[in-house]
């Protein structure tokens, strides 16, 4: 099993086909997602003046995989507080939180604290990711 330090220093060198390397601040859900067996594709921090205003993860789209991010995340929130709109979700193959798929009907001010709430909740979940991470076996 690979250590954090070399998932991470593998994804550091990944980069879209324009070249741009993964955000900073969806990094380490990239990371803790592959290492757990999750592979992703492609992933957003979420932007207010370009893309969209959620943190969101794709994943590579197997039945399996999504079945065991769904696990995780049945495990996440029956420890942390679920609210319906910062909730994360498994929206096809897109890791995002339920609410984001509204942001066009929110006010640039709205936008702007909805992104930090969506934020906070991917971290949070990172964290928990993260935990996994560094358990001997991996599981829930």
């Amino acid at each position: 099993m690979a250590t954090w330090e070399e998932m991470a220093s593998t994804f550091s060198r990944v980069t879209d086909t324009l070249g741009t390397k993964i955000d900073t601040g969806i990094f380490d859900t990239v990371v803790a997602l592959n290492m757990l067996g999750i592979p992703t594709k492609q992933s957003c921090e979420g932007h207010l003046d370009w893309g969209v205003p959620y943190p969101w993860v794709a994943l590579q789209g197997e039945k399996e995989h999504c079945l065991r991010l769904y696990r995780y995340l049945s495990a996440f929130y029956a420890q942390h507080p679920l609210s319906l709109d910062t909730v994360l979700i498994l929206h096809g193959i897109r890791l995002c939180s339920n609410g984001a798929r509204f942001h066009e009907h929110f006010s640039g001010k709205e936008r702007e604290q909805k992104l930090r709430q969506y934020q906070d909740e991917m971290q949070a979940f990172t964290q928990f990711l993260k935990t996994l991470c560094s358990a001997p076996d991996r599981s829930i």
